[in-house]
């Protein structure tokens, strides 16, 4: 059945994005000298950001800050929540709400799970009093405007809108990440476990609308027809 194809391809792409995850972690964790190299190449990142800084591109991580960060993430969330509660659409309004509200669930109780420090303090332009993995904004991005630009492809009539809508919602993704090791916010580790885990929640999310949209076409199909038939006859 088809329901089963979907749940099983979100539920494994989850499984595959939450594994690398851990693996990105474990790295984290084992500290300098890991085979895999991951955690030794944060600092060199690092330095590199810091050393290449100039005055226009701090104006535009700065606004890439604001632009990823929980307030204006919350106003995405709260108006496609909104557009699709006006349109009737009340359980992929709810998934909505479910995925971006987890996400930040994910965010807090990561973080407070891992208690990874940020860089040092002299390096960062903002400075943040929480701790450091996974990124917060990476995850947030990936996640809200993830699950919206997922919206805009189940629903929208033109298959351009729905491209635009997701290489729109990825670009700005990886654009907030790179901010975030730019502002020294973040360590590169903590945003790829970020843009991962976010990955990963956002599959199921995914998965739950796609399964939403599967159930209204079979729910409807006489009336596609029957609309299909009058326009063909009208023509």
């Amino acid at each position: 059945m088809r329901w089963r194809r979907t749940v099983g391809i979100g539920g494994a792409i989850a499984l595959v994005l939450l594994l690398a995850q851990a693996a990105v972690v474990e790295q984290v964790l084992d500290g300098p000298g890991h085979a895999d190299g991951l955690y030794d190449v944060d600092q060199p990142v690092l330095d590199w950001f810091v050393a290449h800084r100039t005055g226009w591109a701090t104006v535009v991580a700065t606004v890439l800050a604001v632009a990823g960060g929980t307030i204006a993430m919350t106003a995405v969330t709260a108006a496609a929540v909104l557009v699709l509660a006006w349109k009737r659409r009340w359980w992929p309004a709810a998934v909505v709400a479910v995925t971006a509200a987890g996400g930040g669930l994910l965010v807090v109780g990561f973080k407070h799970l891992y208690e990874r420090h940020r860089p040092p303090r002299a390096d960062q332009l903002i400075h943040y009093p929480s701790y450091s993995l996974p990124s917060g904004h990476a995850l947030g991005t990936t996640v809200v405007l993830g699950v919206v630009a997922a919206v805009v492809v189940l629903t929208a009539r033109s298959a351009a809108a729905g491209v635009a809508a997701v290489v729109s919602a990825a670009a700005l993704a990886v654009l907030v990440g790179v901010s975030r090791l730019y502002l020294a916010a973040h360590w590169l580790t903590d945003v790829l476990t970020g843009w991962l885990l976010g990955g990963a929640w956002l599959a199921l999310g995914v998965s739950a609308l796609a399964l939403l949209a599967a159930r209204d076409r079979a729910r409807y199909p006489v009336t596609e027809r029957t609309s299909q038939t009058t326009t063909s006859s009208r023509s």
